[in-house]
């Protein structure tokens, strides 16, 4: 359902989005081309902007055929020297590599708190004999 366009919003929509009607948002277009459809004003409006337009496009220089292929071909020989980019590369990343490490390092923690033997006893040094043991380093 298209509500009813008031000049003044079609004079702001003729500021925001142009005269091409054909590139106003669908809703909008209905409204405005029920508005030009009724009033007069708005088809000043509209044909002012549609001068306006025409004199923007007029007035802005156009490029030269001849910089434009230069420009093109000056473009294509930077492309062409610039090197290959690099392949994929292949194996794993080294953050996949690092976490990976880690992984390790905690599973072998944790089988050492699982597997190691209890510590018997008040004397402090007993971790580091059971721990020397282990090893078959005698102290």
């Amino acid at each position: 359902m298209t509500t009813a366009m008031r000049p003044d919003r079609f004079a702001r929509r003729l500021e925001t989005d142009g005269p091409d009607l054909a590139t106003w948002p669908a809703t909008e277009r209905a409204a405005a081309e029920a508005l030009l459809a009724t009033s007069p004003e708005a088809r000043r409006r509209l044909d002012a902007a549609m001068r306006l337009a025409r004199a923007v496009e007029a007035a802005l220089p156009r490029p030269d055929p001849a910089a434009t292929a230069r420009l093109r071909a000056a473009v294509a020989a930077r492309i062409a020297r610039e090197p290959l980019p690099a392949p994929p590369r292949r194996g794993f990343s080294p953050v996949f590599q690092a976490s990976i490490g880690a992984l390790a390092a905690a599973v072998t923690c944790a089988a050492w708190l699982v597997f190691a033997p209890p510590v018997s006893g008040s004397d402090p040094l007993a971790p580091l004999l059971q721990a020397a043991a282990l090893v078959g380093d005698p102290l």
